[in-house]
């Protein structure tokens, strides 16, 4: 950096549609942006892989139907993923749903359930829930 020269915040927003082939795309573009900021591939790897759980998590929040089935997988509302940098990568991923940030029993997906997975990939990792929704905000130090 010049002398004299202020490090200023950089960042890069995704709005998605609830629908869980778009996580897909999230989860390309969280990569896109580790390397543009680190060529440490694990890092790149934790990132993606991280937002890529946190988007799936919110974009498939479903409410069982009246007669107990699932509803439809794709629904109205957006996901919004906010990915900023300066010293830190700082992911903060929204949904208007309030979700709790804990696996119901039998929520494993291939031996793994989906909130120990991010609570184990990231250590600063948040779950906030409120009258407007859910964000979860995750953050690394940059390697």
């Amino acid at each position: 950096m010049l002398p004299g020269a202020a490090r200023t915040a950089t960042g890069i927003r995704v709005s998605i549609v609830r629908d869980p082939a778009l996580v897909r795309t999230v989860r390309l573009v969280a990569a896109a942006v580790a390397r543009r900021i680190s060529d440490d591939e694990d890092f790149v790897e934790e990132a993606r892989l991280a937002v890529g759980e946190a988007c799936a998590l919110l974009v498939g929040v479903d409410e069982p139907t009246a007669s107990g089935t699932p509803g439809s997988p794709a629904r109205a509302g957006l996901v919004d993923v906010v990915m900023s940098w300066d010293d830190r990568l700082r992911v903060v991923v929204r949904s208007d749903d309030v979700v709790v940030p804990e696996d119901p029993a039998g929520s494993d997906v291939d031996g793994m359930e989906p909130w120990a997975l991010l609570r184990g990939l990231i250590e600063d990792f948040e779950a906030t829930l409120g009258p407007s929704g859910t964000a979860l905000t995750m953050t690394w130090p940059l390697p």
